[in-house]
């Protein structure tokens, strides 16, 4: 498996992530008020359990699955 790495723009709402858009979306107009977060996943690693978690959340700077 292979490790892809993506930078992302993202906004919080304390600990919890409202808004997650890749960087050079040309449809994301409210970039300049996230933060770029940098993301690495191995690719197809369990994707059918991945896409069951509906909420993400942040705990020490690493985004989380709840």
């Amino acid at each position: 498996m292979s490790r892809i790495k993506y930078k992302c723009y993202t906004r919080w709402n304390k600990d919890h992530l409202i808004c997650l858009c890749k960087v050079g979306n040309p449809a994301c107009d409210r970039y300049k008020t996230c933060e770029i977060e940098e993301f690495e996943h191995e690719q197809f690693d369990d994707i059918k359990g991945c896409m069951k978690h509906r909420k993400y959340k942040k705990e020490h700077g690493v985004v989380k699955q709840i």
